[in-house]
């Protein structure tokens, strides 16, 4: 029987020890020292699983892009006809969640990085395409005599409320906040009613 491989389970480790302080301290403020220690690791042993800076952040971008198409065939292979609008704001805007929100923190880090990496650039284009299309697809079916352009500036709309309620989570707001960031949602929403 073969051993288990350690490249592998070592860079998850890193990269979950990368994604979390990106979340806390942002892409610049994650040093190799703070990823190091939040791994449990050596810098020394943290290069030599992942590399110069430039392949960790790639291969961050990577993890997160990859963790959002697993997250959204997760949300659609359980959406019911009944309850679709429902569950798209259940999934959007999650009671409680710290992994989302830090999943989304190190989303808007690595999109303020595409700007100087043409990789991580279109990595988190794909991103926000993949969520904005997999919101109008939804929103398309549970309205389907809307027309498809507002049905895709709403569900941008609602991708906007998300993210900006994401972004404010770590002042740790009462959940008025999240019932407000809801609310604003489903009026959106209902804007395609006929």
């Amino acid at each position: 029987m073969g051993r288990p491989d350690l490249k592998a389970v070592r860079t998850e480790e890193i990269l979950a020890a990368f994604e979390r302080c990106v979340a806390r301290f942002g892409l610049h403020g994650s040093s190799l020292e703070r990823i190091a220690e939040s791994a449990g690791m050596k810098r020394s042993v943290v290069r030599h699983y992942l590399g110069n800076r430039d392949v960790m952040v790639e291969a961050l971008a990577e993890r997160v892009a990859d963790r959002c198409r697993e997250d959204l065939d997760a949300y659609l292979s359980t959406v019911s006809e009944k309850r679709r609008m429902d569950q798209l704001l259940a999934f959007l805007f999650p009671d409680s969640g710290q992994g989302s929100t830090d999943n989304l923190m190190a989303v808007e880090s690595l999109i303020a990085a595409g700007e100087d990496h043409p990789r991580i650039h279109e990595l988190m284009t794909t991103y926000v395409e993949a969520v904005v299309g997999m919101v109008a697809d939804q929103l398309r079916l549970a309205f389907p005599n809307t027309v498809r352009s507002h049905c895709w500036s709403t569900a941008y709309g609602l991708v906007g409320i998300c993210f900006n309620h994401a972004s404010l989570s770590p002042l740790g707001l009462p959940t008025k906040y999240l019932k407000a960031a809801r609310n604003s949602a489903r009026e959106l929403i209902n804007t395609l009613q006929p």
